[in-house]
Parts: C-alpha cells; sequence; structure tokens
C-alpha cells in the first residue's frame, strides 16, 4: 500500500511540473523580447501620391506629358504622309509600269519601317525622361523621409502600395507630410 504521503507528494509532483515548465518558457520569452529591439514607431508613405502630388512631381508630368503630345504629333504627321502615299500608290497603281509600281511599293515598305523605328525610338526617349524624373524625385522624397524618421523617432518606414502594404493605420500614414516638407525643400 502506499501512504498518504507518497500520493500527497506524487499529486504535488504532477501538479508542479506545469508550473515549471510555465516559468521557463515565460523566461524563455522573456529573454528573447530582451534580445531584440522594440518596435516603437511605424509609418507608411504612399510614394506614388509623393510623385504626383508635390509641385517638381506635377511639373515633370507636364513636362512629360508636352513631350508625349510633341512625339505624338510628329509621328501622327509621318503616319498620315504614308496613309496619303499609300492610296495615291492605289489610285495610280494600273497607270505605273511595274518596274515604277514595284519601286514605289519598296518605297512605302522603307518609310513605314522608318515610322516604326521613330515610334520606337520615341517610346524609349519618354520612359527614359520619365525614369529620370521620378528618380530624382524619389531620391529627394527618400531624403526627407529618412530626415523625418530620424527626427521623429520612426524606426520603420514602409512603402505603402497595394503590393507591398496590405492595411495600415492611417494614423501611420506620413505621406502628406512628406509632400509639405519635399515642397518647402525642392520648390
Amino acid at each position: 500500500m502506499r501512504s498518504p504521503i507518497r500520493s500527497l507528494l506524487l499529486v504535488s509532483a504532477l501538479f508542479a511540473a506545469p508550473a515549471v515548465v510555465g516559468v521557463g518558457v515565460t523566461l524563455t520569452a522573456a529573454v528573447a523580447d530582451a534580445a531584440l529591439p522594440q518596435t516603437k514607431k511605424i509609418a507608411v508613405v504612399d510614394l506614388s501620391r509623393v510623385l504626383l502630388e508635390t509641385t517638381q512631381g506635377k511639373s515633370a508630368k507636364k513636362d512629360l506629358e508636352k513631350a508625349v503630345a510633341k512625339s505624338s504629333a510628329k509621328l501622327e504627321r509621318k503616319a498620315a504622309d504614308l496613309q496619303k502615299n499609300y492610296e495615291d500608290l492605289q489610285a495610280k497603281a494600273g497607270m505605273l509600269s511595274r518596274a515604277e509600281l514595284g519601286k514605289r511599293q519598296q518605297d512605302l515598305m522603307a518609310a513605314e519601317q522608318e515610322l516604326q523605328q521613330l515610334y520606337s525610338e520615341a517610346q524609349d526617349d519618354l520612359a527614359k525622361k520619365e525614369g529620370l524624373l521620378m528618380e530624382k524625385i524619389y531620391k529627394n522624397a527618400s531624403n526627407i523621409v529618412t530626415q523625418m524618421a530620424k527626427d521623429d523617432g520612426i524606426q520603420i518606414v514602409l512603402v505603402r502600395s497595394e503590393l507591398t502594404v496590405l492595411y495600415a493605420n492611417p494614423q501611420l500614414d506620413i505621406t502628406n507630410k512628406v509632400i509639405v516638407a519635399y515642397d518647402k525643400q525642392f520648390k
């Protein structure tokens, strides 16, 4: 037979084991928390808004729109000339010799290839201009955000977009402050 004291000790040991394990888990969590720096402040910035809503961004957008309009007008004139020459050739095809018809068709094909080349060059040129302008604004905004983070004790600043941040409390958004600071610094 078991003695009542021995049974009491066995029951006490069974109930004490979870408490010891719980203390171990709590101590481990406390040590892990102490080893990691605590995140105190997080902010988000919508850089697409900064690019589009700053004075410099609006100016860059207008410049790009002007460049697109100028380029488009030039390409449209060339396309209209090509269409006119094509229609002219169709109208006169019956009256031209075989050799002359072949020569004009080759000239039209060369003009069409030239137009396609001009279109491609215009797209590349506009993409480069846009890239340079946006890179400049992004770099300036990045410097402003870095300084704001240092001044306000913000430890992490995330770029807000649908692909990177699914949700953020609107109070964390410093985009408006960045736009105002940007416009003050870069007029």
